[in-house]
Formats: structure tokens, sequence, C-alpha cells
């Protein structure tokens, strides 16, 4: 009986050190597809991140391209109005001197 028991006993052991085993197996398995679970995360977080950088940049240059086209109109828009005030202001200046000249003639 003593043997008998001595050998369940070492039964019980073994299978304990078996499963024991399995389990550190599968901990080691769990924690490799953890990692690789992760790390996908991460690649897929930052190319994600990517493209929502190059959208916001892109934003950004159209804001930024119809601001400077819609300055750049006001500008041309001024400079004419600068333009057609300095012709007029040239047209008046030529009348005068050529009412100067006619009286500096005529006198």
């Amino acid at each position: 009986m003593a043997l008998e028991a001595v050998e369940a006993v070492s039964r019980a052991e073994d299978q304990a050190k078996e499963i024991i085993a399995q389990a550190q197996s599968e901990a080691k398995s769990i924690l490799a597809e953890a990692e690789r679970a992760g790390r996908e995360a991460m690649e897929a977080a930052k190319v994600q991140a990517q493209a929502e950088c190059r959208e916001k940049l892109a934003q950004a240059e159209a804001a930024g391209k119809a601001q400077g086209d819609k300055a750049l109109a006001q500008a041309q828009q001024e400079a004419q109005a600068l333009r057609q005030a300095a012709q007029g202001r040239m047209d008046a200046v030529a009348a005068r001197i050529v009412e100067r000249i006619k009286g500096v003639g005529a006198g």
C-alpha cells in the first residue's frame, strides 16, 4: 500500500509538473500574441495618424491658398483703384499745365 501511495504521489507530481509546463507554454504564447497584437495596433495607429496628418495638412494648404487668393484679389482691386485715381489726378494736372502754358503764351 505504501508503494502505491508513493507511486500515486509521484504520478501526481509528474502531472503537476506537466500542467505547470503547459501553463508556462500557454503563458508564453499568450504573451507573444499580445505583443504581436500590440505591435499591429501601434502600426495601424501610426498609419492612421499619418493619414490624418496628411489630410489636415492638405486642408490647411487649401485654406491658406484660398486666403492668399482672396488677399491677392483684394490687393489687385486696390491697386487698380489707386491707378485710376492717379490717372484722374494726372489728367487734371496735365490740363492745368496746358492752361498755364496757354496763359503764359497769351500774355
